[in-house]
């Protein structure tokens, strides 16, 4: 198992996002606490609010708690969006988001923003190889000024908020972080409008792996309390629904589940795909494999980033686990992900996915019949997660599939756990070419979203996401 150093404060964190009835944000600090909050918003145009991370090569954990939250509008009062506080682990949202909430925001033309930040957290791989984690002492009001200014219309809006985590630190010349350095050009703040359902990407009304407990069933809708954040978010069902690995709208009721959803004309939301996960005291736990014991896999280390159920809370993310997986399953998540023409995904040379060929630097979620104790679980089923990774293109060879090396930092988290720099990408006809300005070409600096397989020493990835 890696070490685990815990570290004392040295800097401050700034955050602008909406978030479950409220909107989220980072940015530069303000001055002193809010005492009074302003009427909350109840009326409006229903606004869509997602949150997302740009990666650090280093950086395996960034979470952050925030609220209340304020949005100050051209003319008349301030008005809250947030009068609570909402824990936030942002890493594992690399290249893409999460859908924070649906929320009421007044039509009209918005300057900036005001929220509190506090308890930031932060882990990360020193150039030893050992986990190192960051605690700042941090408990402010934080101010933002949107530029250009906000503007909510008649429309259904959507609000993308990335954080830039490679933008926020600083490091040392070994590739060490050693504080944060947040200004305004460490975030992104990008708004659309809902797309057509056949035309969502995770921008513009897509839901994507959302992962919660179900609180409540209501004719053919439910309603998820999504994991860490507590958004609360009801989803429409038909007949088109496909429910998997136990699922059914019957049996919803408690249950740990994973959704992919649409957004809706009206603003409502829509399951596509509901796959269980656990009941009752059952747990669901997810991180970044940084050690496997056995071959084949008897026990799997690593960081936790996410999860829920029993067991879980706050002081379990950021912790590393240790799970047993010696009576485990083994399969691959391939929601959102394109494999025609790659064979069988779980029998193909070139992308299996057992105890034989788990491997350090994977993605994984672990699936639990009973609740983690302490730092430690054993695995009912162990899920190959979407993951990203950055780097740059070299090799391009175009075809179906095309094919690409992607060749990360040797200085990375996942070069360190991994063992290699070099992954041959699969880019297939469904994977998302997302805003890049050019044709792709060698040379390219690229972020991958997808599954990540280890055939012998060889790492290989089919791409759900490619971003600049």
């Amino acid at each position: 198992m890696l070490p685990l150093f815990f570290c004392r404060p040295f800097g401050r964190v700034f955050l602008i996002t909406l978030s479950a009835s409220s909107l989220l944000a980072i940015a530069g600090c303000g001055t002193g606490m809010q005492t009074v909050a302003p009427p909350v918003a109840t009326a409006g145009v229903t606004t869509l609010v997602n949150m997302g991370d740009a990666p650090a090569d280093r950086v395996i954990g960034f979470e952050v708690t925030v609220g209340p939250i304020t949005l100050t509008p051209t003319s008349g009062s301030a008005v809250t969006v947030l009068s609570a506080t909402r824990r936030i682990e942002l890493t594992h949202l690399s290249g893409t988001n999460e859908t924070l909430g649906l929320v009421k925001v007044p039509q009209g033309t918005y300057t900036g923003a005001s929220i509190t930040v506090s308890n930031p957290e932060i882990v990360f791989l020193n150039n030893l190889g050992q986990t190192v984690k960051l605690e700042p002492t941090f408990n402010q009001a934080v101010t933002v000024t949107f530029t250009p200014p906000l503007t909510v219309g008649a429309g259904m809006p959507v609000i993308n908020i990335d954080l830039r985590v490679a933008n926020s630190l600083t490091f040392d010349a070994q590739g060490n972080v050693t504080g944060l350095n947040i200004n305004p050009t460490s975030f992104n703040l990008a708004t659309s409008t809902v797309a057509a359902q056949a035309e969502q990407e995770h921008e513009n009304g897509e839901l994507e792996n959302l992962k919660g407990t179900v609180s409540s069933v209501s004719g053919s809708s439910f309603t998820l309390t999504v994991a860490r954040s507590g958004t609360s978010l009801t989803f429409t069902t038909d007949g088109n629904t496909q429910f998997k690995e136990g699922a059914s709208l019957a049996s919803l009721a408690n249950m740990m589940v994973t959704v992919e959803g649409r957004t809706l004309a009206d603003g409502s939301l829509y399951a596509k795909e509901v796959e269980g996960v656990e009941t009752g005291d059952g747990a669901e736990v997810e991180g970044l494999i940084s050690h496997v014991t056995g071959n084949p896999a008897t026990q799997l280390t690593f960081m936790a980033d996410h999860g829920s159920g029993g067991g879980m809370d706050d002081s379990k993310t950021g912790a590393m686990f240790t799970v047993d997986v010696s009576k485990a399953g083994f399969k691959a998540d391939q929601s959102n992900l394109d494999t025609n023409g790659l064979s069988s995904l779980l029998s193909s040379a070139n992308f299996p996915f057992d105890a034989a060929t788990v491997h350090s630097g994977q993605r994984v979620e672990i699936d639990s019949r009973h609740a983690v104790s302490g730092t430690s679980a054993v695995a009912e089923t162990v899920k190959l997660q979407q993951q990203t990774l950055s780097g740059t293109v070299s090799g391009l060879t175009r075809g179906s599939p095309t094919t690409f090396t992607l060749t990360v930092a040797p200085d990375s988290a996942f070069a360190m756990l991994a063992g290699t720099t070099t992954i041959t990408v699969y880019w297939q006809s469904g994977t998302d070419l997302h805003n890049l300005p050019h044709t792709l070409t060698n040379g390219d600096s690229v972020r991958v979203r997808g599954l990540l397989f280890f055939a012998g020493t060889k790492a290989n990835m089919i791409a759900r996401r490619i971003t600049p």
